[in-house]
């Protein structure tokens, strides 16, 4: 790609203020400050503006705050967030009063907006990742500041993202542990049972399951952006509606002949003299929230707060292609951590109608010659050092440790890992006289060793950014599966060939090839083809199994075998444990994991707060990692001891697995480690088995 074309695409996302002029806001607040009439300052651009007040005001307030941000909208199909490109974001200053609503015993409130006033601060177009930067002076932001540093709990008011779980107010003295894994022993840590009940509670089990697996997953001397970012992911997909009682909703719009009866909106209202906030209507499906509750302050059911200032956003997009922006997301309340301690940064969620990538940034260094060719998967290339074209597979990642599959052996070149998930390739396809290009794929089922006759892509289409002013891209194939060849200057990715949706397509190798074409007389004749590349494809999960569980006491031998007339097995419905009050028991498991592509499983045990239970028998009995392309099953025996000091209680069993599946599309460390890393892409939902210890 052109570097001068991604400059000015670049550069345009940040705009210059010092152009920008004041607004009557503005202008008023100056005046008030700097003793000046406020016509001296309305209109002018903040250059002039700043040079007028630059002995008037503290210095310091004449500095500029960067404020960034990502607009990203969800895609429930694959539950990520991808960046909306090509929006506009509209910054503004905004007036409101609010009714608050604080369900008793719950950790969130939701406000509901009575009055509104705002001024438009700035726009700014969003580049291919969804990304922009505004800058405010110091003055403005001092005014926002100003107010929450006045009022009790405004400062913590800001909408929630997953790692608020794990900070006061809502859990006290909890971290997201990020250790150095895998390790000799124990073998990789998870997260704690109570960190993961929050998470699936609050944001839901898969989130839960791919937050637990990065976790667990995470290496030494490996980039935590992955973590970080899912982290940082909104608590919430969804805006999530307040719990209004019915007798409340019942209450007219109005509100004026309701009586003012104790914890409703309208006793809320009582409280004030003014007549006008009496009159004013309510709407219960207009909210702003969930945001956390205030620590340790008493707050009534109902209450009305006046005229709160606030950055707020509004983003538009063209997204239906008539020229003119839509409205994608609004009410952007409270999207500001104003408590940031360097530069700002929001996350604006968009609505389900905004236009979204699946990915932003281009790949760069590929070299097309006068043959077509496709020549990345996602961001790694398809050479024989990265790639095995005979079998499919990626052979730097989640590569095999022989000979015992332990967490402190060594890996071995080369891996085995098929492709999962949605596949971006890119390639050649701008040469000679083509115009179109389509691909085309042989399958070959993972029973067979004969491939089905090459058949196009057909179906698939995707959006892409668009290199300066309008709309993302659609692309989008004919009945054969030709696609347009676009200009390479009107697309940030002048390179990309197909969005694969590996997830429609069975397990299995496919041979791909490029094909391109030139249109003439409304049909499209073939003029080149590539080389083929092959794809392993496997979207499936592990499973997992206990196959028993059973008890006895520690003074038998560990030698003795393991039979019906000395130890006892545990059902597996509630399964209770009843020793003798400080007596030592060993637990015997058995159990397995296997998969398509097996990368590893583990077996780990946790307790109720004083201690688990502990293993007695070596690494080998817990945690395993593939030593072959063919070690895809695990069955294993491990014996733990329940020392007798150990209180009664609840005791948890769990084994995971993960299988060695890749997705080369850069959301990882990838592309600066080379490929040489460990990804986690498909994993089982972790079982696990909970005892009853009590004592006789």
């Amino acid at each position: 790609m052109d570097k001068s074309k991604m400059d000015k695409t670049k550069t345009a996302q940040f705009e210059s203020p010092e152009e920008r002029k004041l607004t009557e806001r503005q202008a008023l607040y100056l005046s008030r400050l700097a003793n000046l009439e406020v016509k001296q300052l309305l209109g002018l651009p903040l250059a002039k503006a700043h040079e007028l007040l630059k002995w008037r005001i503290d210095p310091a307030l004449l500095l500029f705050r960067r404020i960034c941000g990502r607009v990203v909208k969800f895609n429930p199909a694959t539950g990520n967030y991808e960046p909306v490109p090509n929006a506009t974001v509209h910054v503004e200053d905004t007036d409101c009063s609010f009714l608050g609503f604080f369900p008793v015993e719950n950790p969130f409130f939701w406000l509901f907006p009575i009055r509104c006033r705002r001024e438009v601060l700035a726009t700014v177009t969003t580049d291919a990742c969804g990304n922009f930067c505004v800058y405010l002076p110091f003055w403005d932001v001092d005014r926002y500041l100003s107010f929450r540093r006045e009022r009790v709990c405004f400062p913590e008011i800001f909408k929630p993202n997953l790692r608020d779980l794990f900070r006061p107010p809502f859990i006290r003295d909890v971290q997201v542990p990020i250790p150095p894994i895998p390790q000799p022993d124990p073998p990789p840590i998870r997260l704690a049972s109570q960190q993961i009940e929050m998470i699936k509670t609050y944001a839901g089990d898969e989130v839960a399951r791919r937050l637990d697996a990065l976790v667990t997953n995470a290496e030494f001397g490996a980039n935590l952006g992955e973590i970080e970012a899912e982290l940082d992911r909104p608590l919430f997909s969804r805006p999530v509606p307040p719990p209004i009682p019915p007798e409340v909703r019942r209450i007219g719009e109005k509100g004026k002949n309701v009586k003012a009866e104790a914890e409703t909106p309208m006793a809320a209202f009582a409280s004030l003299s003014s007549a006008e906030m009496l009159s004013q209507q309510i709407s219960f499906d207009r909210f702003i929230g969930p945001f956390w509750r205030c620590r340790d302050v008493f707050v009534p059911v109902w209450k009305v707060i006046l005229d709160v200032p606030d950055l707020t956003f509004r983003v538009t997009q063209d997204v239906d292609g008539d020229g003119n922006e839509e409205t994608i997301y609004s009410e952007g309340f409270f999207d500001v951590r104003w408590n940031a301690p360097s530069n700002l940064h929001v996350t604006l969620v968009a609505s389900g109608a905004a236009i979204s990538v699946p990915h932003c940034r281009p790949v760069d260094g590929i070299e097309c010659r006068d043959v077509p060719a496709i020549v990345t998967a996602g961001y790694m290339p398809l050479e024989t050092t990265h790639h095995d074209d005979a079998l499919g597979v990626a052979t730097r990642i989640n590569m095999p440790r022989p000979p015992d599959g332990r967490a402190t052996t060594p890996q071995s070149f080369p891996g085995h890992a098929p492709y999962a998930r949605t596949l971006n390739l890119h390639g050649c396809h701008r040469i000679g006289n083509a115009t179109h290009y389509r691909l085309t794929y042989a399958y070959q089922a993972p029973e067979s060793s004969v491939f089905t006759t090459p058949v196009p892509f057909t179906g698939l289409k995707w959006w892409v950014p668009r290199l300066g002013p309008g709309a993302p891209i659609h692309v989008v194939p004919d009945a054969n599966g030709w696609y347009s060849i676009l200009p390479s200057g009107l697309v940030a990715h002048p390179n990309w060939l197909l969005s694969w949706p590996t997830r429609n397509f069975p397990r299995g190798l496919y041979e791909t090839r490029l094909e391109l074409g030139v249109a003439s007389g409304g049909s499209i004749t073939v003029i080149h083809t590539s080389q083929p590349r092959r794809f392993l494809i496997d979207n499936s999960s592990p499973t997992v199994l206990f196959h028993e569980i059973r008890w006895r006491f520690a003074s038998i031998p560990l030698s003795t075998p393991w039979t019906d007339s000395n130890s006892h097995l545990l059902p597996a419905v509630c399964p209770v444990l009843t020793r003798p009050a400080g007596m030592d028991v060993h637990v015997l498991v058995r159990w397995e994991a296997s998969a398509a592509h097996l990368r590893d499983a583990q077996l780990s045990a946790s307790g109720c707060g004083a201690g688990a239970l502990s293993f007695v028998t070596d690494e080998d009995t817990r945690y395993r990692w593939h030593i072959s392309s063919t070690d895809n099953s695990v069955i294993r025996t491990a014996v733990l001891l329940l020392p007798g000091d150990r209180p009664p209680g609840c005791y948890h069993l769990q084994i995971s697995a993960q299988s060695r599946q890749c997705n080369p599309s850069g959301f990882d460390y990838g592309p600066s480690s080379n490929w040489f890393i460990n990804q986690v892409i498909d994993w089982s939902p972790p079982l696990t088995r909970s005892i009853s210890v009590v004592n006789a």
